[in-house]
């Protein structure tokens, strides 16, 4: 521990907002194997036709991946009630989803999707963050053929989110998600468009269905998170009971503001020190009273209380991603959804992984200590076995985090600039088993 190098903390003063916009990390250079190019030429016209709505078979992923992941019993964030009370304790959940805008409309609610054949033709897709994305060789930056993009989709409504097609251009997310049904592989599109002769995208992402394969960190996916977003959608078979009795995944939930990403997301879009980070989870209290609503309400909350939430992108709070889909009925879903508030819900402890088998968080980053000079700070604390990475929390009074909570690496020195006042400050290690108990709390005095 004692040869890493300090790191620095210059990007922010404790009595400032939080962390200033932290550049993406260094790419990862993803090569493009000969295999995956020659499957990427344009078959001969054989291929079935794309389709959309088709059920779909749960786990989409191998049953241990995170969306599958029972975390009923999972430990609550020691910051839980300051990260609710950031949302808004009375903020009330929103279905994101359902179906036409108004009968016939081109404007739709919640995400479509569609289904292909593995010899549905591949179209190269030409990206804004093209070094975050799949279907480019990173080598040249030249995109290739990689995207099973239906034809359809140029003029036709309803393949893209939002509904306009391809060749329009209504703004917003404008996501596409494809699953190639026989080779087992997700396709995940964001600000998809297409300008006349070309498909062109903000960023992309393939997902080998029969692997819980994770985004090198720093890639953004289709989502800011770095997440797949089609796992994470409430879908109409699984609420009415088509697709079995409970719906066993957690949900896609965005927030107005983020604060960096724990595991298992891979990408940050905010620095609010208030906020929770991309991939942080909420769960529905169990003590919550579901008894009043109906069946198919209670199996979407149900799984709210044995999945949880996880945060994949900065909207509107509390809005619960789900499906395009004519079969819904918001005259039910929306004011059921808006009796939860946020309030109703707990933050579980950021970054937990309890599929890791016997896994036990051990040590805190204790004696933790302080240097100071003037304006400067340097903060100093004690390694903890196994670490990737440490936390600092700094509040206006003991035991809070209301000024800073910042990631910093795995490192053993920090050092900033602090505005004049008095700082409540602690450091927690966070192991692939979570986070540690809080170091012992210093009192940092700038005058």
């Amino acid at each position: 521990m004692d040869g890493r190098a300090a790191t620095s903390l210059n990007s922010a003063t404790f009595g400032g907002s939080g962390l200033a916009s932290i550049p993406l990390m260094p790419r990862l250079l993803l090569a493009v194997s000969a295999l995956v190019c020659a499957l990427a030429t344009i078959p001969s016209a054989q291929s079935a036709p794309a389709e959309r709505l088709t059920p779909l078979s749960d786990p989409l992923f191998p049953a241990d991946n995170w969306w599958d992941q029972d975390v009923s019993a999972a430990p609550i964030d020691a910051r839980s009630a300051q990260f609710v009370s950031f949302i808004g304790a009375t903020r009330r959940l929103h279905p994101d989803f359902g179906g036409y805008e108004s009968p016939g409309s081109v404007n739709i609610y919640g995400f479509p999707y569609l289904t292909v054949s593995g010899d549905q033709p591949k179209r190269a897709v030409q990206f804004d963050y093209s070094d975050e994305s799949d279907g480019v060789d990173h080598t040249t930056g030249r995109s290739v053929p990689f995207y099973p993009i239906p034809d359809e989709a140029i003029a036709q409504p309803y393949w893209i989110e939002g509904g306009p097609p391809g060749n329009a251009n209504p703004g917003g997310d404008r996501h596409m998600l494809i699953v190639d049904r026989d080779n087992g592989v997700l396709y995940e599109l964001y600000d998809l468009m297409w300008n006349g002769t070309q498909w062109t995208a903000g960023s992309g992402a393939a997902f080998d269905l029969k692997a819980s394969g994770r985004r090198p960190d720093g890639w953004t996916s289709a989502d800011a998170a770095g997440l797949a977003i089609l796992p994470g959608l409430v879908r109409y078979e699984e609420a009415s009971g088509a697709a079995g009795s409970e719906i066993r995944h957690a949900f896609r939930v965005t927030v107005r503001a983020t604060n960096g990403y724990v595991w298992p997301a891979s990408h940050r879009a905010g620095s609010n020190s208030q906020a929770l980070p991309m991939g942080a989870r909420l769960r529905l209290k169990a003590t919550k009273d579901l008894s009043g609503f109906t069946p198919d309400v209670r199996r979407i909350f149900r799984a709210m209380q044995r999945y949880g939430l996880i945060v994949a992108d900065n909207g509107s709070d509390m809005y619960i991603s789900g499906t395009f889909d004519p079969r819904w009925n918001n005259d039910v879903l929306n004011p059921a959804f808006g009796a939860l508030t946020a309030s109703d819900f707990d933050v579980l402890e950021l970054g937990w992984r309890g599929s890791v088998s016997s896994c036990v968080v051990v040590g805190t980053p204790a004696p933790f200590s302080a240097t100071v000079s003037g304006r400067f700070v340097i903060l100093n604390w004690a390694g903890v076995a196994d670490a990737t990475d440490y936390v600092i929390e700094v509040g206006s009074s003991s035991g809070a985090s209301d000024l800073l909570t910042a990631t910093v690496g795995n490192v053993t020195t920090v050092s900033t600039m602090a505005d004049p006042r008095t700082y409540f400050v602690r450091v927690r290690a966070r192991t692939a088993c979570g986070t540690t108990d809080p170091s012992n709390e210093i009192i940092v005095r700038i005058s």
